[in-house]
């Protein structure tokens, strides 16, 4: 079953400790209402953050972040993507309605999967955790506490 909940929280590595193999992953959804999975992720002006908890199979919307779009009007420079990641912490894994060749090469290459669903968040996130996605792409992780 997935619990949803709405609150704003930062998010930072020593939120989450070594403790076995309870994991919980945070999830940026590149949406403009919390609701629908439907930005662009070089365009998003708004990710919602979830966190993934695999040892009670919930996710909760936790955070909401305001973004400068990495995109300005179909151009993009690097810094424009690590602005987008920065604001975003340290997420696992990004998903958006669409991600263009250069975002996607460069947020792969910093270790984070990356997903295009133009779904609701929550029709996606069932889709994740029933195929266990943190395992098969080998998700950066947080050990829970």
């Amino acid at each position: 079953m997935l619990f949803f909940r709405t609150e704003e929280t930062d998010i930072s590595a020593r939120d989450f400790l070594d403790n076995g193999d309870k994991m919980i992953y945070l999830i940026a959804f590149a949406s403009s209402d919390g609701v629908n999975i439907d930005r662009h992720f070089g365009a998003a002006e708004k990710f919602y953050i979830a966190q993934l908890d695999t040892e009670k199979q919930d996710c909760d919307i936790i955070a909401q972040k305001d973004v400068s779009p990495a995109c300005q009007g179909g151009s993009h420079e690097l810094s424009g993507f690590d602005a987008v990641l920065d604001a975003l912490g340290n997420v696992s894994a990004i998903v958006a309605q669409r991600v263009g060749y250069g975002a996607q090469e460069y947020i792969t290459q910093k270790g984070i999967a990356l997903y295009q669903m133009p779904l609701q968040i929550e029709q996606s996130l069932c889709l994740l955790m029933e195929e266990k996605q943190w395992e098969v792409d080998k998700w950066l992780s947080h050990t829970k506490s």
